[in-house]
């Protein structure tokens, strides 16, 4: 398999609140550079204005070139967009069931949306709309899970709340995605406990991944 490109990226596309945020501390670990683009978003986006979504996708891919990896709001609603411009990709889905997502979102957000939250969800709120939050949650998560069907090397879910973690994420990331194994003092051995603990992470998930490829048929 030919070594990951720059053009190659991982995009987080769960919604907010489905454990994006510890996806991308995980993926930070890694040595990938992780950002967002909500803020860019929010500052150009009129939400009802006919070229929305051209604003949305150009923005977001804009930011996403210098990047390694990307998550959070909007990335639900691109992965299409994402797959045409960086072809080669990885794709991870976190989520959670729909009912604690919900519950997530109301303690977190403001009542009133921004103009980035009202083009996902086409409402100026989310009290007294919460069937069409959950309505575009589940369909928008089956349209991702659709999409990447038959791409088992390109996708992956995640759900944090049962346990997936680092043994999912890195054997699905494979040695093509993973940052080179350091080799830093190599003139002399040096004792596993006087090591950074990101070697010390390093050096287990590499074990991880020959184990998991030496499964594989």
């Amino acid at each position: 398999m030919a070594k990951r490109t720059t053009a190659q990226k991982i995009c987080c596309v769960g919604f907010q609140k489905t454990g994006t945020t510890s996806l991308s501390s995980a993926l930070m670990r890694l040595g990938y550079s992780v950002g967002q683009s909500w803020r860019e978003v929010n500052a150009a986006l009129d939400p009802h204005s006919e070229d929305a979504r051209e604003v949305v996708a150009k923005t977001t891919i804009d930011i996403l070139r210098d990047l390694d990896a990307i998550q959070d709001s909007p990335c639900a609603f691109l992965f299409e967009e994402f797959d045409r411009e960086f072809p080669g990709s990885k794709f991870i889905l976190t989520y959670r069931p729909v009912e604690d997502w919900l519950a997530s979102y109301d303690r977190f957000f403001e009542e009133a949306n921004n103009p980035l939250r009202t083009w996902m969800y086409g409402v100026e709120t989310f009290v007294g709309n919460e069937d069409t939050y959950r309505k575009i949650y589940l369909e928008q998560n089956e349209k991702i899970r659709t999409y990447f069907a038959d791409r088992p090397e390109d996708f992956l879910e995640l759900d944090l709340s049962k346990g997936d973690g680092w043994y999912e994420l890195v054997n699905f990331l494979g040695p093509d995605f993973l940052p080179g194994f350091p080799r830093e003092n190599a003139g002399r051995t040096q004792k596993l406990a006087h090591q950074p603990f990101f070697v010390r992470l390093r050096r287990r998930l590499k074990n991880w991944v020959k184990r998991a490829l030496g499964r594989t048929p």
